[in-house]
């Protein structure tokens, strides 16, 4: 099952000032968490709702709700 994808405003700032490469890296990640979002390590409380995965030194921490990543 795809999931779509959201992108918070402060996700969006971030996004911004990362160079080219690692948006790039970014960009691909994004696309696997849509793909298959179980494969996020499960964070603890209080973060216990959320997922995280890494590229480098960046992490992504996202959340599933319904059909929604974000």
């Amino acid at each position: 099952m795809v999931y779509d994808s959201f992108r918070s405003e402060r996700f969006k700032k971030g996004y911004k000032k990362l160079d080219h490469r690692q948006q790039e890296l970014i960009d691909k990640k994004i696309q696997k968490i849509i793909e298959l979002p179980e494969l996020g390590k499960p964070l603890r409380a209080p973060l216990s709702n959320f997922k995280s995965e890494r590229t480098e030194k960046l992490r992504i921490i996202y959340t599933l709700e319904g059909k929604t990543v974000g």
